[in-house]
């Protein structure tokens, strides 16, 4: 008999965990998804479930599941949390309970409060787009990411095993984390530079505003702005839940500039300073894409150069569809007007990242393994 996994919220990211259960054969489980009326026929129609239920059915949703996550905002994930504290199901297993909310302490203890059967293991897949709906569900969308969870000390891992199932079957890589850990990581990696991003783009001075000089703007500009695009609600949430961390990464990046701004004030004593900090700063960038000790494998780079003209990099993208070898990670790099540019494509095994150099060298472009 298959087992019931629910998502409650059914937008890109559950949809895309789905989607991949569906591809991977998913025979372990009965996929059921609350959500809007609208949404949930929506998902019916892709055939992404097997049954679906409004948001005030929950109770019903979930009383004989085996995992139960939580899609939504943060602040409607602790309003979940809130309600089925409530809830006494009928289930006679433990209903594992997880959420993919990039803040854990607040949600975690939300969640340690909920009674048996239900178990509460925080989750946050490291994925997803600018795009929010069922519409834009990608199958691919976890493979290879990261997938950080934040189960209670006192919980056996052989409990919260359909989670790790779930995590498996769409491609991720599971890390634990502790949730003030978590937390701490996230105002640095991910929470911290946010705010920067939307005060670089929102600082810029109205007499460049005025004159519509920002269109100038390179691609370092355009690039360390991207995510100022971020919607409101979603941040407004996370301000909420890790304000304090966020504060204290906000500091220390004030001191880290003020810093530079001394140092540029007397340069001649201080150049040994500034050129120190480009020298970390450049290799801790090139850190990024290494393996983490204890992380998945990090993906197999290849680089190609490109010349700047119509379809360049469809020249590359469209023989690999076309082998059927997976490209899980792009990036284009050093780009110059009129002179061209570096792609880079990730792959997730060496045999691939061979293959694809092999293709790319019959389309008579430059192409090189990068170690």
């Amino acid at each position: 008999m298959k087992e019931r996994l629910v998502f409650v919220g059914f937008g890109l990211l559950a949809s895309s965990a789905a989607a991949a259960i569906r591809q991977s054969g998913g025979g372990r489980f009965h996929i059921v998804a609350v959500s809007s009326e609208t949404t949930c026929r929506r998902a019916q129609e892709l055939a992404l479930v097997d049954e679906t239920h409004p948001y005030e059915a929950l109770e019903t949703a979930i009383d004989d599941a085996r995992l139960v996550l939580l899609c939504g905002p943060i602040l409607h994930i602790l309003e979940c949390l809130d309600q089925m504290r409530h809830m006494r199901p009928k289930a006679t297993h433990p209903i594992v309970v997880s959420d993919i909310g990039s803040t854990k302490q607040k949600i975690c203890a939300a969640g340690e409060r909920l009674s048996a059967p239900f178990v509460f293991v925080g989750g946050h897949p490291m994925a997803g787009s600018e795009k929010r709906s069922i519409q834009h569900h990608d199958s691919s969308l976890f493979e290879n990411a990261y997938w950080l969870i934040t189960p209670p000390d006192h919980i056996a891992p052989e409990t919260w095993e359909p989670l790790r199932d779930l995590i498996d079957m769409v491609g991720a890589h599971p890390v634990l984390l502790d949730p003030a850990d978590h937390d701490h990581l996230m105002a640095r990696l991910s929470h911290g530079p946010q705010m920067i991003a939307s005060a670089m783009a929102a600082g810029l001075p109205d007499d460049i505003l005025d004159r519509g000089q920002q269109h100038l703007a390179g691609r370092g500009f355009r690039d360390m702005t991207r995510i100022a695009a971020s919607q409101w609600p979603m941040w407004r949430d996370i301000i909420h839940t890790n304000g304090p961390e966020i504060s204290e990464s906000l500091r220390e990046f004030e001191s880290t500039v003020d810093g530079i701004r001394r140092a540029i004030a007397t340069p001649a004593a201080s150049e040994a300073a500034l050129q120190a900090l480009f020298e970390k700063g450049n290799e801790i960038r090139q850190s990024l894409s290494a393996t983490g000790k204890g992380f998945s494998h990090a993906l197999h780079e290849v680089m190609v150069h490109l010349k700047d003209r119509p379809g360049a990099i469809a020249q590359v993208i469209n023989p690999l569809a076309r082998a059927g070898i997976n490209v899980l990670d792009i990036e284009l790099a050093k780009v110059r007007e009129g002179q061209g540019g570096q792609l880079l494509l990730g792959f997730k095994t060496v045999a691939a990242a061979e293959a694809a150099v092999r293709l790319i060298e019959r389309c008579g472009l430059k192409v090189e393994m990068r170690s």
